[in-house]
């Protein structure tokens, strides 16, 4: 069962106690993602805190919801799954990372859970809202010209309009 989050938490502390979180984040808390998208739904949250070492604090989870979209290839509406696996890491800077993850400086500077959400979820969306390829069709004309298979040629018609015969 997913219940509400807590506003804000310290990931040191969190870490401490092996926190593990399971909630909802409803689209009225999320308001760039929902300026940027149209929410289906509340996002589903799932975090846990665990200890790397004296001084880091590691965040992993999976974040995810359901979000309509306007295609951009095809100007169509279509719904799909935003989500987001969260592997971040709080404590000191490293010049030099001997990791992958995200590094985030202070695990002990209080943590606002929603906007951490919010943020990961719009790093995580598509730059450019397209369905897969298979299953978009460019609008207009071309529609038509593609459901019944012919080929299409767009400079064919200007020959004929300045009386040339179009080439076979």
């Amino acid at each position: 069962m997913h219940h509400p989050l807590p506003e804000t938490l310290v990931p040191r502390r969190a870490a401490q106690q092996a926190l593990a979180l399971a909630g909802t984040v409803p689209p009225s808390a999320l308001p760039r993602l929902s300026e940027a998208f149209d929410l289906g739904g509340p996002v589903t949250v799932a975090l846990n805190f665990s200890q790397l070492d004296e001084h880091s604090v590691r965040l992993t989870g999976k974040l995810a919801t359901t979000v309509r979209l306007h295609c951009q290839r095809c100007l169509e509406w279509f719904e799909t799954a935003l989500e987001a696996d969260v592997d971040v890491e709080f404590g000191p800077a490293r010049a030099e990372p001997e990791t992958d993850r995200e590094i985030v400086a202070g695990d002990d500077q209080p943590l606002a859970l929603t906007e951490f959400v919010e943020d990961e979820l719009l790093l995580s969306a598509p730059m450019v809202a397209t369905h897969p390829e298979a299953a978009c069709m460019p609008p207009g004309e071309l529609r038509e010209t593609l459901s019944t298979g012919a080929v299409r040629r767009p400079f064919g018609e200007l020959g004929h309009l300045l009386g040339r015969k179009e080439p076979d």
